[in-house]
């Protein structure tokens, strides 16, 4: 009798697997049911299996087959009735299933879909409160969980155990009814993927198998009309907001006439911040300000928001005004001859205005002051430097904030500073507020035409959009565009390049007129 190294009851005592530590079978597993008429095991190797638990969860295929081999074997003539192998067939395949999903059940806690979120996201919030993740980007999750729950709700899936391949199937179709933006829906499914993959499959809520299966979560088509959500803002539609904002409403804030006016307050802006006078006048310079920055140097709006004093830095190019030039010269002349001086001095050469003039002591030196800001992306966490004309910008705001307090501005406090709100971070939200109702008023009014090629709304995005296909047509280097934008160059041509092609209508259809067409001899290098 050989000796049994391991062995474990299965099928509810029906057999039993083992494996042998001597005799010819000596270190396989082996499934053995005992026989009462022949008085004696009947058993079959399980082949495939390399441990105790592989063996056993083959046990119900290997029951089936012993019994097939049984009754394929001739022996002597016996009143077999063949239903009862069928009903034997059929109560293994039940055991079979019964004891997946006890499987199943063990490795798979329950938990609600409610909790399952609550508790991912305070994993998310422990990360923005460490400074690993930004606080925007936090929100855009918890936005996306409130549509994830609102569809699930919809499929009556309340618990992380009803979970299964068929589930998600229907998301697109659910999501697609209340918006259509689908590049939304993708950012959407990317967010549950990231839930399911880093939380729901870690903590074994769900089966691995379902998430490696690869066709889990369902795809959806962005089309390239779907990125248009932040269009750029055309030459006139930028001129009357600026014009807007500088002129108009943000005059309106030393008159209190006009801020407790709540006729007009309705009519023209929905949301502004009446609490002080002061405060109002310091918001809405600080917008103004704020959307100068965002145009002219292509910042996301998260970036500008955490800007300090400290990453801005003035430099006096200066540049060359011919007119200005010509004058200082005609007045040194003038002055020379009327004291009757000998003051040969050849006139100032036409120059280019837009160069630089560093000297300092060149004819019609004017000042020109450009920035350069050192920035940084949290989504990529790469820091960058962006050379930009907001010199002019950064010395008014800088002159305008300490007007309204008396402390010294610190390089290492934000630029647009709360100064009533003790100098935090200014509130993204709310500028994005104002953004809005300054645009949707301006829109109803028909003073703005919108994009071209986009019926969305501007948005505070509209801006760095702008800035990037304002380089396009300029036909700055693809190359260096993306690396003062954060982005790669792929990006920028597919997120951004959205060209009025009529504007360089020009460039398209240039004839050459009088050219000759030369007739250029080839010369050969060989004979034959």
């Amino acid at each position: 009798m050989p000796k049994i190294a391991e062995k474990q009851t299965v099928l509810n005592g029906r057999g039993s697997v083992v494996r042998f530590a001597s005799g010819t079978s000596v270190g396989n597993y082996v499934y053995r049911e005992w026989d009462n008429s022949s008085r004696n095991y009947r058993t079959k190797h399980i082949l495939e299996a390399k441990t105790m638990e592989e063996a056993i969860a083959l046990v119900p295929q290997i029951a089936i087959e012993l019994a097939q081999d049984l009754a394929a074997k001739p022996k002597t003539p016996i009143n077999i009735d063949p239903l009862n192998l069928l009903a034997r067939e059929e109560k293994l395949q039940r055991d079979k299933e019964r004891l997946f999903r006890s499987e199943q059940k063990k490795d798979s806690p329950k938990m609600t879909i409610e909790k399952a979120m609550e508790d991912w996201l305070d994993q998310q919030l422990k990360r923005v409160d460490a400074g690993a993740f930004a606080q925007n980007s936090y929100d855009h999750k918890m936005n996306c969980c409130k549509k994830i729950r609102g569809y699930l709700n919809w499929k009556k899936i309340t618990m992380t155990s009803q979970i299964n391949e068929t589930s998600f199937d229907d998301y697109c179709i659910f999501r697609l009814k209340d918006t259509d933006k689908r590049i939304l829906i993708q950012r959407e499914l990317s967010i549950l993927g990231e839930f399911i993959k880093s939380y729901l499959v870690k903590y074994k809520f769900i089966p691995a198998r379902l998430w490696l299966d690869g066709q889990f979560l369902p795809k959806i088509e962005v089309r390239q009309s779907d990125r248009n959500a932040n269009p750029a803002i055309n030459a006139e539609d930028w001129k009357t907001i600026i014009d807007y904002v500088r002129d108009v409403w943000r005059k309106d804030a030393y008159e209190p006439s006009k801020l407790q006016s709540s006729n007009q307050f309705k009519k023209e802006v929905t949301v502004v911040d009446r609490k002080t006078e002061a405060k109002s006048i310091w918001f809405r310079n600080m917008f103004w300000h704020w959307i100068l920055v965002s145009k002219n140097s292509g910042m996301s709006p998260e970036e500008i928001c955490k800007l300090k004093w400290k990453n801005v830095e003035i430099v006096d190019v200066g540049r060359i005004s011919n007119t200005k030039a010509q004058e200082e010269w005609e007045q040194v002349m003038g002055e020379a001859q009327a004291e009757g001086r000998d003051f040969d001095i050849e006139a100032p050469d036409l120059k280019d205005p837009s160069e630089w003039a560093t000297e300092g002591n060149e004819w019609g030196r004017e000042e020109r002051l450009i920035s350069y800001i050192t920035t940084m992306r949290s989504k990529t966490q790469d820091y960058r430097e962006i050379p930009c004309n907001l010199g002019y910008v950064f010395k008014r705001w800088r002159d305008f904030v300490k007007t309204h307090t008396s402390r010294p501005i610190k390089g290492d406090e934000y630029v647009f500073a709360q100064i009533y709100n003790e100098y935090k971070q200014p509130n993204q939200r709310k500028i994005g507020q104002h953004w809005r109702s300054i645009c949707d008023y301006l829109m109803s009014s028909g003073k703005l035409k919108g994009h071209k090629f986009s019926d969305r709304p501007y948005t505070l995005y509209s801006m760095r959009s702008t800035f990037i296909e304002n380089h396009i047509l300029r036909g700055t280097d693809a190359y260096l565009l993306a690396r003062i934008c954060g982005n790669s160059v792929a990006t920028i041509m597919q997120t951004y390049e959205r060209i009025d092609i009529r504007r360089r209508t020009k460039e398209l259809t240039d004839i050459e007129f009088g050219s000759k067409k030369g007739n250029p001899e080839t010369i050969s290098l060989y004979d034959e």
